[in-house]
């Protein structure tokens, strides 16, 4: 069975669960590497929608770049910032792990709301709603 099929369409499980395999593939470094799996796996859950494909894609991609380095932030910065400020890299991370999980969970219910694709996934048809 394929993990598109049984997840439901708009279905916020998938939105997390993209999120999550985003954070895994960034712990890599720069947080780059994962994007094409990110792309792929958003294309596989996002049952023909392109604006729910392109919300998941950005989900990813957010949690992938903001956890490159397995520092929790983008692009590693946190041992410059550490080594330049004097702290322990160890003890920044701590600092900052919860405000950045926070984030890209308010992030991600966020972009769920904004896009609120597709159509199954709201009472009112997209093409119903004023703007």
């Amino acid at each position: 069975m394929k993990l598109g099929h049984t997840l439901p369409a708009g279905s916020a499980i998938a939105a997390f669960g993209v999120l999550f395999l985003g954070m895994l593939t960034g712990l890599d470094g720069a947080g780059f590497a994962g994007l094409p799996l990110i792309g792929a796996i958003s294309r596989a859950l996002g049952h023909g929608h392109p604006e729910y494909i392109r919300m998941l894609s950005a989900v990813g991609q957010i949690g992938s770049v903001w956890t490159g380095g397995g520092t929790i932030v983008a692009w590693s910065t946190l041992v410059a910032v550490a080594g330049i400020a004097g702290v322990k890299v160890k003890d920044l991370v701590k600092k900052n792990f919860l405000p950045v999980i926070i984030g890209l969970v308010v992030s991600t219910l966020l972009a769920i709301v904004v896009w609120q694709v597709p159509e199954t996934m709201i009472s009112i048809p997209l093409s119903d709603q004023t703007i």
